[in-house]
């Protein structure tokens, strides 16, 4: 059977969608237009993300699609008659059974494999990764207890769920067995990773296991709030060769009446105590956040209180994002609502003063020597693409490396820092 892998969303999702190929024991990844089946894999946490997922099932109106993801709990047995490329609907405790699943769609049945089971899937050995990357991203935990006013994610996912342990370190050996050089740990907070398994926080002693892994590679995190920060996890990774000094720490706003509302902890001198705590624990640590501008009676006020925020935090990394009204969220009925031309222009602002902000910051780097990931050649510019641990894959920056040595892809290497703009560096070979 040949199979093709559509996989939106987040890095949770891809985990995911790697994890359950890897349970498919005899088929061919193929190109969409070549597939018999269509894995589609769902984000449903804002509207663009729904609307992106009914793009694609209208161009793949000739295939058979597998439902599967945050917006599965959402399809009924009555969409499989509304839409006839749908062959199946999938929920995650049921991935381990996608061989079964796949058996029954070729006799030509449709099945509707939906569970509000609150359990999660482990791999039983090696997953499938569906790139060629130097990294791979690691699942530790599904749901969320948090009751953020603006998220739908408890409703998608259910309450936080922890992976076991050898679960995970199983997982993460046999990716550095295949070379794999960086591994991410993504949850929707890793920061509780454990408490409803072992009755308290693992994440240290879960990273302390990884780190005992042989072989050489990178640790990173993404995704934790800075409520579950603690002593204990920075010691952990201060002492650390493997983990990185990398936090993507999700902060939403600035403003105390907005965090409120947003029913996220709201004591901003807290907050700058922590990350000045964090800053001076772990030397040359790399802060990330997201923040949301446009929230129900965001005033002119709120939102200069936000902008002073991100000056005195002084965040390496922003992403930011307009508020988006979301049905099934408390956050829907609260008044009053700002206009979208309101929220376009305050996400502009922001970016413009976190560009200021990055760009004194990389400057900072030049002269310095990291170590660097190497993963791609541009053939045009005749120069390598890298990351050093202040960029994560995807959201954040890269290095330009040239050098008269060939150098191998999803190695790793000395680079000194030469030039520095607002997202991206350059460097020489050392």
């Amino acid at each position: 059977m040949e199979i093709g892998v559509i996989s939106l969303g987040c890095p949770k999702n891809l985990a995911d969608t790697e994890s359950v190929v890897s349970f498919i024991k005899d088929f061919k990844l193929s190109a969409i237009k070549d597939a018999d089946v269509v894995l589609l894999n769902t984000c449903g946490f804002l509207k663009k993300s729904r609307d992106e997922v009914f793009e694609h099932l209208n161009k793949l109106k000739n295939k058979k699609v597998i439902i599967l993801g945050c917006l599965a709990s959402k399809f009924t047995k009555n969409d499989l008659k509304k839409y006839k490329q749908i062959f199946a609907v999938v929920s995650g405790i049921n991935y381990t059974n996608i061989q079964a699943i796949l058996n029954s769609i070729e006799k030509g049945n449709k099945v509707f494999a939906v569970s509000k089971e609150p359990e999660i899937y482990e791999l039983e050995g090696g997953k499938m990764l569906l790139s060629s990357s130097a990294y791979a991203y690691v699942k530790i935990a599904e749901g969320c207890n948090n009751k953020c006013s603006y998220c739908l994610i408890p409703s998608l996912k259910g309450k936080y769920r922890s992976r076991k342990m050898e679960d995970i370190i199983l997982e993460v050996k046999n990716l550095i067995k295949i070379g794999i050089k960086e591994i991410i740990l993504v949850a929707q907070d890793c920061g509780p990773y454990g408490v409803d398994l072992y009755g308290e926080k693992k994440l240290p002693d879960l990273l302390k296991k990884l780190e005992a892994i042989k072989g050489k590679f990178w640790i990173r995190m993404l995704y934790i709030y800075p409520e579950t920060i603690d002593e204990k996890l920075l010691k952990v990774i201060k002492s650390s060769k493997k983990i990185l000094r990398y936090l993507d720490i999700p902060l939403q706003h600035g403003d105390p009446g907005i965090l409120k509302k947003m029913n996220r902890p709201s004591d901003i001198n807290k907050t700058l105590k922590k990350t000045t705590a964090i800053k001076k624990t772990l030397p040359g640590v790399t802060l990330r956040t997201s923040l949301i501008v446009g929230f129900p009676g965001e005033t002119e006020k709120a939102f200069q209180n936000l902008k002073s925020f991100v000056e005195k935090i002084n965040f390496d990394h922003v992403g930011v994002f307009e508020y988006s009204r979301e049905k099934g969220t408390v956050s829907y009925s609260l008044k009053p609502q700002i206009p979208e031309r309101i929220k376009q222009k305050r996400r502009k602002e922001i970016m413009l003063l976190q560009q200021k902000i990055s760009l004194e910051n990389n400057k900072k780097l030049i002269g310095k020597t990291f170590e660097i990931l190497i993963e791609n050649f541009d053939d045009k510019k005749k120069q390598y693409i890298g990351r050093i641990p202040r960029f994560a894959p995807e959201i954040d920056g890269v290095v330009y490396l040239k050098s008269t040595k060939k150098l191998k892809l999803n190695e790793f290497y000395k680079t000194k820092i030469k030039t520095a703009d607002e997202y991206d560096l350059s460097g020489i070979l050392i």
